[in-house]
Parts: C-alpha cells; sequence; structure tokens
C-alpha cells in the first residue's frame, strides 16, 4: 500500500500583518465628534449657496400660493376618495403643476416620481398625509392606464 501522498507545501508569504491603529475613545465623545462636524459637512448650505440655490429656483409666481382656476377643474374631476386636499392646501403650487402635467401620462408620471424620490439631500420630504395622496395619485394613474 502505498504511503498517503502530503499536500504542497505553500510557498511562504510575503505578507506581513502589520495590524489596524486604533484609538481608544469612548462613546459619548464619538457622537459628539459626528454630531458637530461630520454632519455638517453634508448641508447643501455648505456645498451650494443660498445665492446659487436662488439662481437655480425660478422665480415665486403669485399664482405659486393659490390653486388655479385649471387646478381646481382637475381637482373636481378625480374621484373624491383622491382628491389631494392636503397636497393643494399645503403645496398649491406643486398642485398647479400636477395639473398642468395631468393630460400627457408621461410627463405626469414622471413628475409624480420625482416629487416622490427627490433625491436632494437636506430635503425632509412632504409630510405622511402629502406623500400619501402622491402615491394614491401615482398609483390611480398606473391602473387606469393612464
Amino acid at each position: 500500500m502505498d504511503p498517503p501522498k502530503k499536500p504542497p507545501a505553500s510557498p511562504p508569504s510575503t505578507w506581513k500583518d502589520e495590524g489596524l491603529e486604533f484609538e481608544i475613545t469612548d462613546f459619548g465623545e464619538a457622537r459628539r465628534v459626528l454630531d458637530d462636524e461630520s454632519i455638517s459637512q453634508f448641508h447643501e448650505e455648505t456645498v451650494v449657496s443660498q445665492a446659487q440655490w436662488k439662481r437655480l429656483r425660478r422665480a415665486p409666481l403669485p399664482t405659486d400660493r393659490a390653486v388655479s382656476g385649471h387646478a381646481i377643474d382637475w381637482l373636481l374631476s378625480l374621484p373624491p376618495n383622491l382628491r389631494p386636499e392636503k397636497l393643494s392646501s399645503q403645496f398649491p403650487r406643486i398642485a398647479n403643476a400636477l395639473a398642468g402635467v395631468w393630460p400627457e401620462p408621461d410627463e405626469c408620471q414622471a413628475a409624480l416620481d420625482k416629487l416622490l424620490d427627490d433625491g436632494r439631500t437636506g430635503r425632509s420630504g412632504f409630510s405622511r398625509e402629502v406623500h400619501a395622496e402622491l402615491i394614491a395619485l401615482r398609483d390611480w394613474m398606473i391602473a387606469s392606464g393612464g
């Protein structure tokens, strides 16, 4: 019977484990540093100046503060349980914009998607009620084939 074969010896490793460098600190100190320093570097005010934001946004219009007649017609054309009442009272400019793109399904879908997932940092988003109204509008539009 043949003697069992030994696996070939592996070549010596040239990699040297030098370990990781750690600094001992307490949790409270780490939290303070994160709260005071790290988060502030990601606020949009520190990345983009207020003047830059003003330049990027369109100038506010007087009609931004009230729901337009066109938007009222749009709201009345929706089923009563689907009418975005919180959205139109809190954000009339957005209701006016949605009413303008509602007849164009692709544009409207894109607008609703952008409202639901803005992607900009430093934004708290809509309230739960407004968010639910936007989702209901999007779902209804998809279900109705629009």
